[in-house]
């Protein structure tokens, strides 16, 4: 062997929490992709009036 230890494989209860938290980050961060979004359609609607 290389030295390298192969890291135990979670238990399959773990693995679906872990799925879990990561989608629901990702919904978080498509949130706040469309909130920035809107942010900056806003901004740049109101620079065009002044």
């Amino acid at each position: 062997m290389n030295g390298y230890r192969l890291a135990p494989k979670p238990a399959s209860g773990s693995v679906e929490v872990e799925v879990e938290s990561v989608i629901q980050l990702r919904r978080f961060g498509d949130k706040l992709n469309f909130c920035q979004k809107l942010l900056d359609l806003i901004s740049k609607l109101f620079s065009l009036v002044t």
